[in-house]
């Protein structure tokens, strides 16, 4: 009797693991669906979208807000170099808005400035006050000679790394800062890399630190041209496309012929590089770029953000037992009449 008993303690716990283990290799797809004027499409099902991973057609669950999603963790990276400091000013005052707005009550919220230096100002937490905070806590690089330092991609790095120990969670950075990246150890492929392999998506608030300037009536130190000169090695296509440091752990980026084409043209990549990091992110990662230039104009971002992400609808589906490397998504729909859909373009089987 007594084996019996133990066999029969066994049988659930064995359950409640194959449970948890089909959970962990769920792939889950947000996707945007909007009409021709950017309004959200609501009340979708299951037999509205067609989702085909790697060309495969699937039969996805679909989940909405109403119907439970994975909560939202977010980390909100900002450029804090004193030729930001404009947009420092009015960043300080939309921490409140983080979670009422954005995450929710289930969700997490997270702080990191960066500058020539990365900082860590509050970790992810469901903590409206801790959240509001640290980022009445934002204050601006001003020391001279620096004032143009801001490593983008080296936070963007980091971020990615606390948001991948969020389990069952729908991840997501924000950037607010300039469209490029200055002086990063980090190439943006890698970023690019990482990101997807984390599951993240990449939202950016860009602005112009000239235009910003004008905008606000806090001390700005006045822009001015990076010390050190572009080299070779700055931009995709370069001789040496993996930078030396040793704050750089990502994997060396692959060959030309093993390189994962995530935006459909190497060359539209190579383009991105070169002018607009944030744009790069945030369409290989399925994510949007909101530009803004007064408060109003961040805190409509904010409204924006948040009002996408809760009304996504989240795809999720149990992939194939692969081989490790790279997987296509694509989502439609079956209904009639001419939609805008933003989805990921893929994910990685480890």
């Amino acid at each position: 009797m007594r084996g019996v008993f133990m066999l029969a303690l066994a049988w659930p716990l064995a359950a409640q693991d194959s449970r948890f283990e089909t959970r962990a290799r769920l792939v889950l797809v947000p996707v945007n669906v909007t009409d021709t004027r950017g309004h959200s499409i609501n009340a979708l099902g299951v037999d509205d979208f067609l989702l085909f991973d790697n060309g495969r057609k699937r039969r996805p669950i679909v989940d909405t807000i109403d119907t439970g999603v994975a909560p939202i963790a977010l980390i909100v990276a900002v450029q804090s170099a004193g030729i930001s400091a404009a947009v420092v000013e009015k960043v300080q005052r939309i921490g409140a808005m983080i979670q009422p707005v954005v995450t929710g009550e289930r969700g997490c919220g997270g702080l990191v400035s960066f500058d020539q230096k990365i900082a860590w100002l509050q970790e992810c937490t469901n903590d409206p006050y801790a959240i509001s905070n640290a980022f009445r806590s934002l204050r601006p690089l001003l020391r001279p000679g620096e004032d143009h330092e801001a490593h983008m991609l080296d936070a963007v790095q980091q971020a990615i790394e606390r948001l991948g120990k969020k389990p069952n969670s729908r991840r997501v950075l924000l950037l607010i800062s300039e469209s490029r990246d200055r002086g990063s150890e980090t190439a943006l492929e890698q970023a690019i890399l990482a990101a997807q392999a984390a599951d993240v998506t990449v939202y950016a608030a860009t602005y112009s630190a000239l235009k910003e300037a004008f905008t606000s009536k806090a001390p700005v130190s006045r822009p001015r041209r990076p010390l050190k000169p572009e080299m070779p090695n700055d931009h995709w296509g370069s001789t040496n496309p993996n930078p030396p440091g040793k704050n750089n752990p990502w994997p060396k980026i692959p060959p030309p012929e093993q390189q994962i084409d995530v935006l459909g043209g190497a060359g539209e990549l190579k383009r991105l590089a070169q002018a607009n990091a944030t744009e790069a992110l945030t369409k290989a990662t399925g994510g949007a770029t909101f530009p803004f230039t007064k408060q109003k104009a961040l805190e409509e971002a904010i409204a924006r953000l948040g009002a996408e992400l809760h009304n996504q609808y989240v795809l999720s589906f149990v992939p194939d037992a692969d081989p490790p490397g790279y997987r296509t998504l694509e989502v439609r729909l079956t209904r009639p009449g001419e939609f805008r859909i933003r989805a990921r373009p893929g994910y990685w089987v480890k």
